[in-house]
Order: C-alpha cells, then sequence, then structure tokens
C-alpha cells in the first residue's frame, strides 16, 4: 500500500482515472482545463506558508486513510486546540472502515490540491484558505481487480499563527459521505444525525424569478415520434463531468438535480416545454454561454423531479441491484420524508457493485449507498423509450 501526492493540477487526478482504465475512458476525455491558480484568484493579501500548509493538511487528510494512527499523520499541520485533528483522524478512520467491509483493498490514494485564494486577517494571526482536493482512490477487488473512485471537495480552512508557523485550526466543507464515515467510525447516533441534518441544510430549495415559456417549446415535435434512452450516452457524460462542471451549464452549489438532468439530458431523455414550476427543460438561449440560461424548477430540485419525472421518464423500481448505467438513485440523508439528494448510476465496480457519479459533493464511480443507517433510498428505472 502506498500514498502518492501528486502536482497541484486537477489533470493530474483526472489522468490517474484513465490510467486505470475506469469506465474505459481516455484520459483526453477526462481532462478538462484545470481550476484557475492561486495567482489568478487570491486577493491581495496572500501568504505563500499558509498555502502551502493548508496544501500539506489535505494531503495529510487523503493519506490518513490509509496510516494506524490518522491523528499523527494530520498533527504536524493542525493547530493542538483546534479540534479538527480529532474529528479528520474520525473521518478518516470510519473511511478505511468502510473501504474494508466494501472488500476494497486500498492500494493507493493520491491527492490533488488547488489552492484557489488566501485571505490574510488584518492583524496577520490568522487566514482564510481556500482550496478544491481531488481525491483518487485504487482499489483491489476480492477477485483481484484494480478498480478507481474518486471524490472532490471544496474546503475554507482557518489557520491560526503559531510559534511553528501557520497551523489549520479548522476545516469547513460538505461530504455527502460524512455521515457514512463517521457512523462507520463508531461515532454517536446524535453525531450522525448532525452530519446528516447538516446535508439537508446544505442543499436548500433554489429558487429563481420565474419565466412565462421556454424555448425549449421548439423541441416540441409535431408528429409522433419514438425516442430511445441512450444509456451509454448518459453515463459517458455522468463519468466525465463527474469531477467538474460543464461550462456550457450554470452551476449551484446545491447541484446534484442539475447534474443528473445534464446526464439525463445526454442520453437523449425528451425535454418537456413549459413554465418555471412545470415540465422539464432547459433553455440556453442559443448561446453556449450559462449566463443568460433558463430552466426549469424541476431541473435543479430534486422533489420537482421526482414529482415530473415518476410515471413520465421514470418508474420505481425495487431494489438498486436492477439499475443500470443511467438510472438515478435518491437519497433522504434522515428519513425525514424529504428527498435531498440524487445521483446517476455509472455502472457496476470491479466487486460487482453498483456505483453512482455525483455532484454538490463531486463522486466518480463511488459505492452507491451514500448517507447512514437512518438514510432512505429510492430507486428510478428510466424508461427505455418515449412516444412523443
Amino acid at each position: 500500500m502506498k500514498t502518492t501526492f501528486l502536482p497541484r493540477l486537477v489533470v493530474v487526478a483526472l489522468a490517474t482515472l484513465a490510467a486505470m482504465g475506469a469506465a474505459s475512458l481516455s484520459a483526453t476525455a477526462l481532462a478538462t482545463s484545470p481550476l484557475p491558480t492561486t495567482a489568478e484568484t487570491a486577493p491581495a493579501a496572500t501568504d505563500p506558508d499558509a498555502a502551502a500548509v493548508a496544501t500539506a493538511f489535505l494531503e495529510a487528510r487523503a493519506a490518513a486513510v490509509t496510516t494506524a494512527d490518522p491523528q499523527a499523520a494530520l498533527s504536524h499541520w493542525a493547530a493542538p486546540d483546534g479540534g479538527v485533528v480529532a474529528a479528520e483522524a474520525l473521518v478518516a478512520r470510519g473511511t478505511a472502515r468502510r473501504a474494508r467491509q466494501l472488500h476494497h483493498a486500498v492500494q493507493d490514494v493520491a491527492c490533488a490540491v488547488e489552492i484557489l485564494g488566501v485571505q490574510v486577517d488584518d492583524d496577520e494571526t490568522a487566514a482564510t484558505v481556500t482550496a478544491h482536493a481531488i481525491v483518487t482512490t485504487t482499489w483491489r477487488a476480492p477477485s483481484g481487480e484494480l478498480d478507481t473512485e474518486a471524490s472532490g471537495i471544496d474546503h475554507t480552512l482557518r489557520l491560526e499563527r503559531t510559534g511553528a508557523g501557520w497551523r489549520v485550526s479548522s476545516d469547513t466543507y460538505t461530504d455527502v459521505m460524512r455521515p457514512s464515515y463517521l457512523e462507520a467510525a463508531g461515532a454517536s447516533k446524535a453525531a450522525v444525525r448532525r452530519a446528516g441534518r447538516s446535508l439537508e441544510r446544505s442543499a436548500p430549495t433554489l429558487r429563481l424569478p420565474p419565466v412565462t415559456r421556454s424555448a425549449a417549446a421548439a423541441s416540441t415535435r409535431r408528429y409522433q415520434d419514438i425516442i430511445k434512452y441512450d444509456r451509454p450516452g448518459a453515463q459517458a457524460f455522468a463519468d466525465k463531468w463527474a469531477l467538474s462542471a460543464n461550462p456550457t451549464y450554470v452551476r449551484f452549489s446545491a447541484d446534484c438535480a442539475n447534474f443528473a438532468s445534464q446526464c439525463a439530458r445526454a442520453g437523449d431523455m425528451p425535454l418537456s416545454s413549459g413554465g418555471w414550476d412545470n415540465g422539464w427543460w432547459y433553455d440556453k438561449r442559443g448561446t453556449s454561454s450559462p449566463g443568460d440560461d433558463r430552466y426549469s424548477l424541476s431541473w435543479i430540485n430534486v422533489t420537482k423531479m421526482i414529482s415530473f419525472w415518476n410515471g413520465r421518464r421514470t418508474d420505481w423500481a425495487k431494489s438498486a441491484g436492477v439499475l443500470s448505467r443511467g438510472d438515478f438513485i435518491y437519497y433522504d440523508w434522515t428519513g425525514d420524508g424529504f428527498w435531498d439528494h440524487v445521483a446517476v448510476v455509472a455502472g457496476t465496480n470491479s466487486a460487482g457493485q453498483k456505483v453512482i457519479d455525483a455532484h454538490s459533493t463531486n463522486y466518480y464511480r463511488v459505492f452507491w449507498k451514500l448517507g447512514s443507517s437512518s438514510t432512505r433510498y429510492r430507486y428510478a428505472k428510466v424508461r427505455p423509450q418515449w412516444v412523443i
């Protein structure tokens, strides 16, 4: 088992996926433009040492999954009394245990960190660093085959200046896997539930000024036609954009439904015109730029998506086992009856388990069962064709 730390370019992590042959995608298909460099995006008041410590902490966080003592792996880069070491060590232990439960023997962990901004406080005793970390994990299945999965997470780190230099005091991020990791690590039910509630708060209902019509109406056919669902097309799109954002579409912080809609559309799921609160449509208004795009609420909201798709575009299935690439899984994080998240089925991994791609937290080909023991799931099988 080894841990590799990659240069700070997203394309390296994506090339790792391609090199492992995941989903038989090429490096060209997965490699997207690198995220902006620090020089392009950072405010004037910056400190390269703070950026270096933040990078080292995130690299150590990834490596902690493979170590017997995660706290030791993190403590060198963290403030002694900040609590971040204990919190992240618990997550690391849960991550490792969950992998063992799934019979994934971790072989390699690669971490690519991109610093997006560094802002030092006026008194120069603290700093805020924003970063994007892509962690690519290679594991071996019981069959002996190697497989790869990855995550892309935005972090906001607070650093304190100490006698030893900058040290991380807190790390704020959204990871839909966190409740699962905490539960696997043996955290209290209250802690797991708090993590689930936090996910629910991070995915508010998205509302924009209503529009009366959509240019999607232009796609309405005046004759009867049969449109077949292109499962390979939906899955290829999901794999290609799992760890980044397609620049031709709008992007939200709570992006899961938007991403799922894009994947469905890549599979030729037909649009349905209407106003803001009816139909399922996306209007690019004749341009490739997303700046003036319009879309229905069902395109970007999980509950509205379910309401429109089920019975028109999809049908409920009894289990994840019957789903195929291009199908969808919905998540109710705490079992409170409100559907919070949606993911796209990307196929089956080397251990014979269904895997998904998703946004909000960007995930590439991870085991489908996110959340905790309180999480509820619904399984949506996309219809093979539609007559329109």
